[in-house]
């Protein structure tokens, strides 16, 4: 699977390329991820699944509003209205490129963070691993064929107000846990802790 990063903002493509060109083997791509090609997108949304900036807006708007409906059906039903930072869904986008959006709240409700939190960590984490899952389940033997690449655009950086550098950052965390296999072993709950230190650095290039 191809993971795509994409976004129209020239800083978050320098905090991407600073991390990822570490090792990292994705595609960084300045422009409209819609043009991107990608099999899914994932959606940086609120809990409640409310599409009224952004990215999910845009998306939304793409398909008049009946992709948020139908996500916010799908929240109510499967997480009593509200779908909880760290978790992630894939479901069909109603459109015809792409194909699949994949819901990963990365606040729970609009805000500038007071604090540096790890809500784009556990976003990007969360979305990972659920499009691994999909592929792994081959949904009705369709799921591996139909997803074979996923792009991103800023996790927490919009509604989330995470610094472009320190969002990267968290970012590149969860693709090295979750694509690279490089899982840190939390051992103790010092080694826990100091590694949510270091997610929640402001981090300057």
């Amino acid at each position: 699977m191809e993971v795509i990063l994409c976004d129209k903002n020239p800083e978050v493509i320098k905090a991407w390329h600073y991390f990822f060109d570490r090792g990292g083997r994705v595609t960084i791509i300045e422009g409209d991820i819609l043009d991107a090609g990608v099999s899914a997108v994932v959606l940086p949304i609120n809990s409640f699944g409310i599409m009224d900036d952004g990215f999910a807006e845009a998306i939304n708007k793409a398909t008049d509003g009946l992709l948020e409906t139908r996500a916010r059906k799908l929240i109510l039903e499967k997480y009593a209205g509200e779908i909880p930072v760290g978790t992630a869904e894939v479901m069909s986008s109603g459109l015809d490129k792409p194909p699949l959006a994949v819901l990963a709240p990365s606040v729970r409700v609009p805000m500038r963070q007071q604090s540096p939190s790890v809500h784009t960590y556990l976003s990007t984490r969360a979305a990972l691993r659920a499009v691994a899952a999909y592929i792994r389940n081959g949904e009705g033997q369709r799921g591996a064929e139909q997803l074979s690449s996923v792009g991103f655009v800023g996790m927490g950086m919009g509604q989330g107000g995470v610094p472009p550098a320190t969002a990267a950052f968290q970012m590149y965390e969860a693709y090295c846990q979750v694509v690279l296999g490089q899982v840190p072993n939390f051992a103790t709950l010092e080694a826990a802790t100091a590694h949510d230190q270091e997610l929640r650095k402001n981090r300057f290039m």
